[in-house]
């Protein structure tokens, strides 16, 4: 696995590399430039010496050029005769035109520079293979310091980006050292601006992990303290039976037995839905849900509790509403909503199942004839094993904390409210037609 000062340094090297590079290429052609406008000038002024000579008395005394120079000099008449050459062997045809020109001439190229001056043309050339080497030298020698302080920029860059890094070492050695339980915040001063968004990400990370470790303790120890109660009970009632010698008594004893055990189990599974519903925050099965048509078979599932208990329960007039989510949350969420109306309503009451669309919203209201809530408690009834004060009904203290759970997870509102006679609880549920 490469490491940051790694990248950094092989990115900073190659991006100075390229940069050398360009920089050379340029102060190549620029030496390249400079150098022969130098040379031309060089060029230029000695045509320019010869013309103020006798340049016949230098041609004949040989006091012009000594045969070993860069520079080849040839002065000629009008008529194009040549009257003086410095190197033989280097021998230029005829400049025609004054001035500068370049010249290839027996595969070598030459540049050169002729001055008409009365009766005689001045001719001075120089090889351009000179003027190429000369360049090239020029441009080495200015990129040598560079090249050698290249290494050190490495080292430079090594060092520096180790002492960047190391915030970033103190912060991993300081959460290595922790111990498994440890969950406070990770200190944030004197650190980098680049550092500090992680460092509070990870203590708002650090933050929900110590609140959903503390809600699980308390959800396991309200847990514990909610089973025990029926556990003992069951366990009493089994001795009870045991030591019952009528069977009367030993039939009683049993029926209460089954009732305890049915109160236990609905309470695991009430503990078991809850904890399916915390391990995710999002719905993971999404599909259309008819809610009239779960409203009719729940209303089915729950009708012979209703007349054991001699309650009326129905649907009132509804509308089809269609909205996404999952059915089998859905049918809990509506079948801990009427298994409370069920449970609270006394003898001879009433339990009204309704569904409406109203807006962009499908609204589920499930409503009752039975003592209501508070409107001082309406706030806390949807906390973990919360009973009201004056509840004497069996439960669990947990279906309205498993609605509120689905709900929140189909982004759905829930609203207590006073029934309409102003005697019972009526439950409004708006459901979002779709799920974010």
């Amino acid at each position: 696995m490469t490491s940051i000062r790694q990248r950094l340094l092989a990115g900073l090297l190659v991006g100075l590399t390229l940069v050398l590079g360009v920089a050379g290429y340029a102060t190549y052609y620029q030496a390249r430039a400079e150098v022969n406008a130098l040379f031309d000038y060089q060029l230029q002024q000695a045509a320019l010496a010869l013309r103020s000579q006798n340049l016949l008395a230098l041609a004949m005394s040989g006091q012009v050029g000594d045969g070993e120079g860069d520079l080849l000099v040839q002065i000629w008449d009008r008529g194009g005769g040549l009257l003086y050459v410095s190197r033989k062997a280097w021998e230029l045809p005829f400049a025609t035109q004054p001035g500068f020109a370049d010249l290839l001439w027996r595969d070598q190229r030459w540049r050169l520079f002729a001055l008409h001056v009365s009766d005689r043309i001045v001719q001075v050339a120089q090889p351009a293979r000179l003027r190429l080497r000369m360049s090239a030298d020029i441009a080495l020698r200015n990129l040598a310091p560079f090249l050698l302080l290249l290494p050190g920029m490495a080292l430079v860059i090594w060092f520096g980006v180790g002492a960047g890094l190391q915030p970033l070492h103190r912060l991993a050695a300081d959460i290595e050292q922790r111990r498994p339980g440890a969950l406070e915040p990770v200190m944030a001063e004197r650190l980098p601006a680049e550092i500090t968004p992680l460092v509070h990400a990870l203590n708002d990370l650090l933050a929900r992990l110590a609140h959903t470790l503390d809600a699980q303790r308390q959800f396991i120890a309200d847990a514990a303290h909610e089973l025990r109660t029926p556990l003992t009970a069951v366990r009493l009632q089994a001795e009870m039976a045991q030591r019952a010698t009528d069977m009367a008594d030993r039939a009683a004893t049993l029926d209460a037995l089954r009732a305890g055990l049915l109160r236990a189990s609905h309470l695991i599974e009430q503990l078991l839905a809850l904890a399916r519903l915390d391990a995710g925050s999002t719905v993971s099965r999404v599909e259309a849900v008819d809610l009239l048509d779960l409203a009719k078979r729940v209303i089915t599932e729950y009708a012979p509790i209703a007349d054991d208990r001699s309650l009326d329960l129905g649907l009132l007039p509804s509308e089809a509403a269609t909205i996404a989510g999952d059915p089998g949350e859905l049918r809990t969420l509506l079948g801990n909503l009427m298994d409370n109306a069920l449970r609270y309503t006394p003898t001879g009451g009433r339990v009204d199942v309704q569904i409406q669309r109203i807006g962009d919203d499908a609204v589920l209201t499930v409503s009752d004839t039975g003592p209501g809530i508070p409107a001082a408690e309406r706030a806390q009834v949807f906390g973990r094993f919360h009973r009201g004060a004056h509840t004497v009904a069996p439960g669990s203290g947990l279906g309205l904390a498993i609605v509120q759970r689905i709900a929140d997870r189909h982004r759905a509102n829930i609203h207590l409210e006073d029934a309409e006679a102003g005697q019972g609880l009526r439950v409004v549920v708006r459901v979002p037609t779709t799920v974010g």
